[in-house]
């Protein structure tokens, strides 16, 4: 059965090759019929071939890392089939029928804007209609541009500073917003240089740009939740509301941050990448608690009151009236009477 191998390389391209004639051979060395630059791959690191009854098969030739599929590694010669995903090192092989039905294909906006007739089926069914499979991958590659990445790090940086000004009532808070921007900047660099140090070993590209966009959108994130809670702090004091959900969002945005870096610096699956995501964020908020849990809570009988102060009318503000307030205060004065006699 004829078959079509679709190459995912360490550096994120994609090849394809007709299986025709076979066996042939696969590895990093220049004798080998499908040659793949990667480092993980032995220089003769696997066969594909027919079996018996005329069935395509893959078998390692006593590589280093042998073949892995599904997180486990194969042994012996294993049965290929349309939709098998065999890894060699950091190269995933896929095997596809030649007969997978595609996409349509894309209208070419530069062309009509040009005087090209508009094909028949684009005429009756409207522009758009074609495209619509394709949306996902378009934006795919409308968002991995340079840049859109440098741009969500600008915007990023920008809240950043507008939020630090915005909080601040002093003379100086412009100039103070300003170096907490380039404090921003500096921290973010410094942490995807450290992830483009690993990306540069994974899979042999920095990809510097694109973990400075990672981490942008994800603390772009924590900004926005942080605005969001202030704000049900402010409308619901007494609730525990902000802190509960404070919790889920914060491991929501360190899963995908981890996520989001390893989708540039390995050759995992998002499934894996989201994993890792999640048992790093579990684990980092379980280490905190710990660590609120064993902190002392020293005695102090100065009240504390929320400081978050919001520009919304009062009518808004959830009150209570002069009997409500003189009810509370007798019990607390009860209380403390008891506490007194003890």
């Amino acid at each position: 059965m004829a078959m079509i191998l679709e190459v995912l390389h360490p550096n994120g391209a994609h090849t394809w090759h007709r299986l025709g004639e076979l066996p042939l051979t696969v590895g990093r060395g220049l004798t080998n019929d499908l040659i793949l630059d990667d480092p993980y791959v032995d220089a003769r690191h696997a066969r594909i071939a027919l079996d018996e009854s005329g069935a395509p098969l893959i078998e390692d030739l006593g590589s280093v890392n042998g073949l892995v599929a599904n997180e486990a590694r194969l042994q012996g010669r294993v049965p290929v089939r349309p939709g098998a995903e065999i890894r060699l090192g950091r190269t995933m092989l896929r095997f596809r029928d030649p007969e997978e039905a595609v996409s349509p294909a894309l209208v070419d906006d530069v062309a009509l804007s040009r005087g090209t007739a508009r094909p028949p089926m684009v005429r009756e069914m409207g522009a758009s209609r074609p495209g619509r499979a394709r949306v996902p991958e378009t934006f795919s590659r409308w968002a991995a541009t340079t840049w859109v990445r440098l741009l969500v790090a600008a915007v990023a940086m920008s809240s950043v500073a507008i939020y630090s000004w915005m909080g601040s009532s002093e003379r100086s808070s412009a100039s103070e917003a300003f170096l907490a921007a380039m404090a921003f900047g500096l921290m973010i660099a410094l942490w995807a240089g450290i992830w483009a140090a690993a990306s540069r070993v994974g899979v042999q590209r920095f990809h510097f740009i694109g973990h400075v966009a990672v981490a942008s959108l994800v603390a772009l994130g924590g900004l926005v939740w942080t605005m969001v809670a202030e704000w049900l702090s402010f409308f619901f004091p007494d609730a525990s509301l902000a802190d509960v959900l404070s919790a889920g969002i914060g491991l929501l945005l360190l899963s995908a941050l981890v996520a989001g870096h390893l989708s540039l610096a390995s050759a995992m699956s998002r499934k894996r990448r989201w994993r890792a995501g999640f048992i790093v964020a579990g684990t980092a908020l379980v280490i905190g608690g710990l660590a609120t849990l064993t902190e002392e809570d020293s005695f102090t009988d100065v009240p504390t009151f929320s400081g978050v102060v919001k520009p919304v009318a009062s009518d808004w503000l959830p009150t209570a009236t002069v009997d409500e307030f003189g009810g509370v205060m007798a019990t607390l004065k009860e209380e403390v009477d008891e506490m007194a006699k003890k």
